[in-house]
């Protein structure tokens, strides 16, 4: 009966480790206030991570009581990506995406984001961003950090029974909010000008 069970308990934990891929999208976390000044493209984004630097694709990961990688959570195309529309769809929601001839460009330096959960989910994001003119000239240099924690400390989804929707759920949130920051700040609309 114990080795029923204990094989059980083994298929049960196999069974549970994997990698899911789903999709990272966009979702303001405040209203965008529309400019009507579509003069921005985004240009080159570069992954700087340390947690995840092995593996473009990553984003989080659940892990049980002992620190053991129980499912991992992984964006359908590669961070850069994932973070370069992000910044499209946040710079259109606020009318300042350029079709085509911008005026501006913004690259974009991802130097932290990823998702973790022992037993809470955390979830930290931090860009550094360079908005040059057409012609290259550096005109604005802006880093922001975002910071989310998430669930309960005393909670039965955790390990094998943690949800890597939750943690995609923490992940899209920190992320939509570090770029919300960057371009609702007084600086970067000033530099537009």
């Amino acid at each position: 009966m114990r080795r029923l069970f204990a094989l059980s308990l083994l298929c049960l934990g196999l069974a549970a480790c994997g990698t899911t891929q789903l999709p990272m999208t966009y979702a303001p976390t405040v209203q965008p206030a529309s400019v009507s000044r579509p003069v921005v493209a985004v240009g080159a984004v570069t992954d700087q991570r340390q947690d995840g630097r092995e593996n473009p694709y990553w984003i989080g990961t659940i892990r049980d009581g002992f620190g053991i990688p129980m499912k991992r959570l992984e964006a359908p195309s590669p961070v850069t990506e994932v973070v370069r529309q992000a910044f499209a769809d946040a710079l259109a929601a606020r009318g300042m995406l350029a079709p085509a001839a911008p005026r501006y460009v913004l690259n974009v330096t991802i130097l932290q984001f990823d998702a973790n959960q022992y037993s809470r989910r955390e979830a930290t994001v931090e860009f550094m961003v360079t908005l040059t003119t057409s012609s290259n000239a550096q005109v604005l240099t802006d880093r922001e950090r975002a910071y989310q924690v998430g669930g309960s400390v005393i909670t039965l989804s955790r390990g094998i029974f943690g949800s890597v929707e939750d943690l995609r759920g923490i992940a899209l949130s920190t992320m939509s909010q570090a770029i919300d920051r960057i371009l609702d700040k007084p600086g970067f609309a000033a530099a537009l000008r």
